[in-house]
């Protein structure tokens, strides 16, 4: 951000307080500061001013926006509290001890900055503010310490120390003790009417009787007080006086232990003011970030854009003034991109000051980190706020109102950059019209000439004229209806407003006569002048509204386009799911139909074996009828086919053209995504949806979308040197498992068995090695009740029973 060196602070500052006070900045903080709930946020939100860093508008309107979030979730943050202990804070830093109520309500903060804190770090959606919130230092211990010792009303609790506890209780003791005493010197002095009252009273911390003074002599005892009437003594009896001096050092004592506790609350306090003071100013700014937020919802307010341009800039579409009713009618207002001067034009009370301000207003909401009522907002930063819009402060130096906006625009032309944004009021006025229109358009031509962003208003033809001759100066008006001629508040940009002077003169009763002498005494050139005008805004009018309508329906076709869109995610991902279901749903048919299978063809076995002595396998086959052997063997084949279908890629449509993936085996090479080097599979796809890989010693599980490719085999420049991706893939006949975990394993071998039947196959031979022996029991004891397998033996063509032969049905 470019900031001007040689602008003099104290002035600088006092321009800016001038121009955001007639903008009426401050009523907008009013109802801000409305919204918070720490009492401390209420101080910096009504001394909130327009920051001058693009970092730090950015960083408040992504604060507001974060609070937004926060309370569109339908949650808030509860700071509420009108608690402010910076003083007593300050006090203890000092030294001066503080009351018990006073660390009650330290207390009572201190809670409230542990619950602040955690409420806003456990949120994920929050960055800056969860970064601030964790910048409250953790008091726990100080509130636990005091919370310990400080009861609600302010009382120092027997928990504070023991010996605290020890003092109240004997101080109990004795004093009831006392009492228990006075009672029975009561009674006995009541009966000989020596009492005024039957009373137990206190004077000077003492216990005393209220005795009659005609009866002195009668009652031996020390007299601490007479009443008023001297009627009455109040007389502590000799009897009680050793009790009563005990009584009173303990109850001194208890004091004295309670002022300790205090003092030393209050000196820990002490310590930890700066960390205290600090989380204070932090919650107070959560406060005040979360009071933005729901001004922006309270306001229909948008976040708006902060960009880096090389010359100021602003855009605020369908803006409305935060100050006004919700009926207020909207405009956009733009600046910087191909004018950086505008004059807006029309009649008293049309609205040009309103629009005026609204820029000038939602630019300083912007910059101090609010949200601005519009629909879109694009904003570059101002490094100040000049504004010329009456000064009431001239008037009482005596200057004219003409004076008072020639000092003011003398100064403003000597402070404001091309940095700043100017606003003008009703330029021109309150003087001759023909030097003022002359002295108007050299001051307009020397803040262009200076290329600082100026807006204006006035009602001067003469102006508008000039504006239109300047390339970089553009003419903007509020609208009038044309037939009633009520202003519709709406600016027009590009067109000067037309006076209507004598129309509305004929209006308010003005004799015909005087309305055609002022028409015939036009010149030709000025209603050739109001014809072309108002044939031009018509023309602009009608521009307008298509061009409004045509955005209408674009937005409406996108929202079209992004609900067909989200449909047909939608339907997508519900094809799959029913496709998966149905898939399960088939394959658990499957299954259940394979056990009936095996079921019925141990039936049969359980027969013939029982029926006819034999071992061979040729002998069972005779002797099942040929009809069920057939019909068995055709169900099979159904059931391979159908297992063989329910891995195809046609039930996964997401994953239509991959059939390769299912023929992944253990050893093959695959590229993962986002992962550059090539990955080995240790075991092949697992009920369809994942596959186990390995990178060196890294192993994982991952979904079959997250494979790329397969690597095939590669022949380096040598031709001796072969790499290929697995080394042990089936031949026809033959199926290597070795290595292998054994859920792994069955899984291959049902497919390997599927292919083979369906291939023809009579047998096959299984390779799972020797080792511990678990794979080869597995594996056998699977193949005694599978559906495809007739019986197996060892392969004798290994000593070491390291292979399997399996004949197939």
């Amino acid at each position: 951000m470019r900031m001007s060196s040689t602008v003099d602070s104290s002035t600088h500052r006092e321009f800016q307080s001038r121009a955001l006070e007639l903008l009426e900045f401050p009523q907008v903080l009013e109802r801000l500061a409305n919204r918070v709930q720490f009492s401390l946020a209420r101080e910096l939100a009504l001394s909130l001013r327009p920051a001058h860093t693009r970092d730090d508008v950015h960083m408040g309107q992504e604060e507001t926006s974060e609070a937004v979030r926060f309370l569109g979730s339908g949650k808030d943050l509860d700071i509420s509290s009108d608690k402010d202990v910076r003083q007593q804070v300050e006090a203890s830093a000092l030294g001066s001890g503080l009351q018990g109520t006073e660390l009650r309500d330290v207390l009572d903060v201190l809670t409230l900055l542990r619950k602040v804190r955690y409420q806003v770090v456990s949120r994920g959606d929050m960055p800056i503010l969860s970064s601030l919130a964790r910048n409250i230092p953790d008091l726990s211990d100080l509130e636990s310490l005091i919370f310990k010792a400080i009861g609600r009303d302010g009382e120092v609790l027997e928990r504070a120390s023991e010996r605290l506890a020890t003092l109240r209780i004997e101080s109990r003791v004795t004093y009831d003790r006392l009492e228990e005493h006075l009672q029975r010197t009561l009674r006995k002095l009541q009966a000989n009417g020596v009492l005024q009252e039957p009373l137990i009273t206190q004077r000077q911390g003492r216990m005393v009787l209220l005795v009659k003074s005609e009866m002195r002599h009668q009652v031996e005892g020390i007299v601490h007080d007479v009443s008023g009437s001297g009627a009455t003594l109040f007389v502590e009896p000799l009897t009680i006086v050793s009790e009563g001096n005990q009584s009173r050092e303990l109850r001194l004592a208890v004091e004295r232990e309670e002022a300790r506790v205090l003092r030393m609350l209050s000196e820990v306090v002490g310590n930890r003011s700066s960390e205290l003071l600090l989380g204070l100013g932090i919650m107070a700014h959560i406060d005040l970030a979360m009071a933005k937020g729901r001004f922006s919802l309270a306001t229909y307010s948008v976040p708006v854009t902060v960009v880096e341009t090389k010359r100021p800039y602003f855009r605020f579409k369908d803006a409305r003034h935060p100050l006004l009713s919700d009926k207020v009618v909207p405009n956009t207002i733009e600046m910087g991109n191909m004018w950086s001067l505008m004059l807006i034009t029309g009649p008293n009370a049309g609205g040009k000051t309103v629009a005026m301000k609204t820029a000038g207003l939602l630019a300083a909401m912007a910059q101090s980190g609010l949200h601005v009522p519009a629909n879109e907002a694009t904003l570059s930063v101002h490094d100040g706020f000049y504004a010329d819009v009456g000064d009431q402060q001239s008037i009482q130096r005596s200057l004219s109102t003409f004076s008072s906006h020639v000092d003011n625009l003398t100064k403003i032309l000597a402070h404001a950059t091309p940095w700043s944004l100017v606003l003008i009021d009703e330029l021109g006025t309150s003087t001759d019209p023909e030097e003022g229109i002359a002295l108007s358009k050299a001051i307009l031509l020397e803040f262009h000439r200076k290329g600082i962003q100026t807006i204006a208003t006035s009602h001067l033809r003469d102006l508008a004229e000039f504006i239109h001759e300047n390339p970089g100066m553009v003419n903007a008006s509020v609208e009038l209806h044309p037939e009633t001629l009520n202003p519709t508040y709406r600016l027009i940009m590009g067109l000067s407003e037309r006076s209507f002077a004598i129309t509305i003169a004929a209006r308010l009763g003005m004799p015909q006569s005087v309305i055609d002498d002022a028409r015939s005494l036009l010149s030709d050139d000025y209603r050739q002048m109001e014809g072309l005008i108002s044939d031009l805004q018509l023309e602009k009018n009608r521009a307008a509204a298509y061009r409004e309508q045509t955005e209408q329906e674009l937005e409406q076709a996108k929202e079209q386009r992004l609900e067909l869109d989200e449909k047909l995610t939608a339907l997508e991902e519900e094809k799959e799911n029913l496709m998966e279901s149905a898939r399960r749903d088939l394959q658990a048919k499957v299954e259940e139909i394979s056990k009936r299978l095996r079921v019925a063809e141990r039936a049969a076995k359980r027969t013939v074996s029982t029926s006819v002595p034999t071992s061979t396998a040729q002998a069972v086959e005779n002797l099942v009828p040929a009809s069920s052997n057939k019909e068995l063997r055709g169900q099979r084949r159904e059931v391979s086919k159908l297992r063989t279908e329910l891995t195809s890629s046609s039930w996964y449509p997401a994953r239509a053209g991959r059939d390769w993936i299912w023929d992944l085996k253990p050893g093959d090479m695959v590229h993962l995504q986002g992962v550059s080097q090539p990955m080995e599979v240790l075991a092949g796809a697992r009920d369809n949806q994942t596959l186990e890989i390995a990178l060196g010693s890294f192993r994982a599980t991952v979904s079959l979308d997250q494979i790329e490719r397969k690597v095939e085999a590669v022949v380096t420049s040598r031709a001796t040197s072969v790499i290929v991706a697995s080394s042990r893939t089936p031949s026809g006949r033959e199926l290597d498992i070795r290595g292998v975990r054994v859920e792994e394993a069955l899984l291959q071998l049902d497919r390997f068995l599927d292919q083979a039947v369906l291939g023809g196959l009579s047998s096959v031979r299984i390779v799972h090695g020797v080792g511990s022996g678990a794979l080869r029991g597995a594996l056998r004891e699977h193949l005694a009740s599978h559906t495809h397998v007739d019986s197996f033996v060892p392969d004798e063509g290994t000593r070491t029973d390291g292979a399997t032969i399996a004949n197939l049905v």
